[in-house]
């Protein structure tokens, strides 16, 4: 692996290797994953105006988990995946203010795939939006993306998918899930999952929920001894929580478990 806004190398064999990252410095910062590595990546900080270039050589897997707990506008995250090689992504949003974050994957070889994941607190005057680009640019390419998002109080929360699987990119698959849980009545939720499909042997789907709290679940919990702001925060937690499945360090998902609370 080499991550040039460090300067290292780390050894290349087919163990999984942990590594923390945090940037802070450089606008534009390059991760790349060598053919047989699989390499896992903590993000604990990307400061604003900053893009993460990262590129998969074949036969190669990445899991990279991005932790956002302060302001994170204008951030990029850019990936290029080889042949047989495959993405994870888990960003865990429990930043501050007015943010922007865009993510492009090119799928461009066979087998090359990619899973997004993302889940979202928007709270008080927060102002966030994610968009969220996937290219199937050869045949036989795979792509999920889901995003999980609360908006409450006076915050705006957007969700923005495109996926595209352009001609001749045959049995290539790509899904998209959005879900938005909207917590009271000045706050604003759009989630826009697009499919740009121009060829026929494919399969694709996408689904765009945005609605307030199930009130049977709130009735329910509340009737079970607990006030309605307790009753709230667990079901965020129940909502959101999902996403530590991406983080392997017990620390950071006692952090991400705080950050919720905190936001509550």
């Amino acid at each position: 692996m080499s991550i040039a806004f460090e300067s290292r190398n780390i050894n290349r064999n087919k163990e999984r290797v942990l590594t923390h990252l945090s940037i802070k410095d450089k606008k534009r910062n390059e991760i790349k994953i060598f053919s047989g590595e699989n390499i896992d990546l903590l993000l604990l900080d990307v400061a604003n105006d900053k893009v993460v270039d990262i590129e998969l050589e074949k036969d190669s897997n990445l899991s990279l988990a991005v932790l956002a707990k302060n302001n994170i506008n204008n951030v990029e995250i850019n990936a290029k995946v080889g042949r047989n090689s495959h993405i994870s992504l888990f960003f865990a949003d429990f930043s501050f203010g007015n943010n922007k974050v865009k993510v492009t994957v090119d799928l461009n070889e066979e087998r090359a795939s990619c899973d997004w994941h993302l889940s979202s607190l928007s709270a008080k005057e927060d102002d966030k939006e994610f968009s969220i680009f996937i290219n199937h640019n050869h045949p036989l390419t795979f792509a999920r993306s889901d995003n999980y998002g609360v908006c409450k109080d006076k915050a705006r929360l957007v969700f923005s998918g495109t996926s595209s699987i352009y001609k001749g990119n045959k049995k290539s698959e790509t899904y998209q899930n959005a879900k938005i849980m909207v917590f009271d009545e000045d706050s604003i939720a759009v989630a826009k999952p697009i499919l740009k499909i121009d060829e026929n042997d494919l399969l694709a789907s996408h689904s765009a929920v945005v609605g307030k709290i199930n009130d049977e679940h709130l009735f329910y919990l509340t009737s079970r001894g607990l006030n309605e702001a307790q009753a709230k925060e667990l079901i965020t937690f129940g909502y959101l929580k999902p996403i530590l499945i991406g983080f392997n360090d017990n620390n950071i998902k006692n952090e991400i478990e705080n950050l919720i609370e905190g936001k509550m």
